[in-house]
């Protein structure tokens, strides 16, 4: 006894009926067929939507890692400065460092003028508990006053941070300023990344000379300081 196969007919109104016979392992193989160019397809799909993950983070933690690479070297400069300045104990490289003004050698000196003392460890505190970045800080002249921005990103990958920004200018001889500011300007409340950009004033009879450096202070919603460094001024105005 002949095995089973399947017949197909094909039936046109203006033509004869057509009659194809199959047999049933080609309908199998068809299917199987159809099913494995399915898989094929999900799969080609799953890897490159996989590599196209895996290149988008590359790129993003090579970016990151070039921004990181920058600031450590300002700061490495800076540090070296610092460094090189406290090991020499030169009381004028003091001077020069904090931005104040050495008299004229040749003119009279009745009485020498005692150096300030300034605390470099209060001056250059940092706190950092790894909640946020700042990075790209700048200062520019904005007619009267004076603009600030920097990029505040979120460490905390997984939640929403939250807080405000104060600032504080440092005098040449360490003393701190406390700047009126918009509080709108430096609230925040960021998932991944943000921009603070605010303007101000110099305190009452103080003059751009006076100022040594600023410092950005960064706290959570309690009050509790997340963040502050002192950026000297002369690397961050233009």
């Amino acid at each position: 006894m002949s095995k089973a196969k399947y017949n197909v007919l094909m039936m046109r109104d203006n033509s004869p009926v057509k009659r194809f016979r199959m047999s049933p392992a080609w309908l199998k193989l068809a299917l199987y067929v159809i099913i494995l160019l399915v898989a094929v397809a999900c799969l080609g799909g799953y890897f490159g939507m996989s590599y196209w993950r895996q290149s988008g983070g590359l790129a993003e933690e090579l970016a990151n890692t070039q921004r990181e690479l920058r600031e450590a070297r300002i700061e490495l400069e800076r540090l070296q400065n610092i460094d090189k300045i406290l090991k020499s104990n030169d009381p004028e490289e003091l001077q020069a460092l904090f931005g104040n003004v050495i008299a004229d050698p040749g003119a009279a000196k009745p009485m020498a003028k005692p150096v300030p003392k300034v605390n470099l460890t209060s001056v250059f505190k940092r706190v950092d508990l790894q909640q946020v970045k700042v990075d790209n800080l700048q200062i520019k002249p904005s007619g009267a006053n004076y603009r600030l921005t920097f990029n505040l990103n979120n460490l905390q990958t997984e939640e929403t941070i939250s807080g405000r920004a104060d600032m504080e200018l440092v005098s040449n001889e360490g003393q701190d300023w406390p700047l009126a500011l918009n509080l709108n300007d430096m609230v925040f409340q960021i998932q991944r990344f943000k921009q603070i950009s605010t303007t101000f004033n110099l305190p009452s009879k103080v003059i751009l000379s006076d100022v040594f450096g600023l410092r950005l202070i960064i706290k959570d919603p309690s009050g509790k300081v997340i963040f502050s460094e002192t950026y000297p001024l002369s690397y961050v105005m233009s």
